[in-house]
């Protein structure tokens, strides 16, 4: 049960994130003082899943069960949000393993310690796309018109990651068995 919620929060996520994604595309012509917003709004759209991968990377005990997850809520990203086949569901089953190795070493309980992993794991997750992007994508360059959006990205998803936290915490304290008091 709390797997088909996690796999359920992340499709909503993902079409929160290309709701926002719209909501930011009416700012671009817009130039108040004759700045250009377009500098401002590109990449700033948040990737909400990945802070739920990062999250199933520290607590979920079974590897099978949190890696295949990971390829679902990629999958969700790669069908909902009109990715190129296979990008994503590559990409967060990658970010997953390297954040379960990462919290192997390093304690990964505490909110002030997922906070960088969120920056880290943004950081990850763009470096691998564009990479497969540079490799296997049709135009090569691409990746590197894309690479200005790196930093903008991590910074929003940073920025939204503790509330996705909270929501995967609620989601797994939520699923725990209660325990039964009995009255005599």
């Amino acid at each position: 049960m709390r797997s088909a919620a996690y796999v359920l929060v992340g499709f909503l996520l993902v079409l929160l994130q290309s709701i926002l994604y719209r909501f930011w595309a009416p700012l671009v012509p817009l130039q108040p003082f004759g700045f250009p917003l377009s500098r401002l709004t590109l990449g700033i759209t948040p990737n909400l899943v990945l802070p739920l991968v990062l999250f199933l990377a520290v607590q979920e005990p079974s590897l099978a069960r949190g890696s295949l997850l990971s390829f679902c809520l990629g999958w969700g990203i790669d069908v909902i949000g009109g990715g190129p086949a296979y990008l994503y569901r590559f990409t967060m089953v990658a970010v997953w393993w390297f954040t379960r190795m990462v919290s192997a070493r390093v304690s990964m309980q505490t909110l002030a310690s997922r906070i960088p992993l969120a920056f880290v794991g943004s950081l990850l997750e763009s470096f691998i796309v564009l990479t497969l992007l540079a490799i296997f994508g049709p135009d090569a360059q691409r990746p590197v018109e894309l690479s200005v959006q790196v930093l903008p990205r991590a910074i929003t998803t940073t920025l939204f990651a503790p509330l996705i936290f909270s929501l995967a915490a609620r989601i797994q304290l939520e699923s725990r068995p209660q325990a039964s008091s009995q009255t005599s």
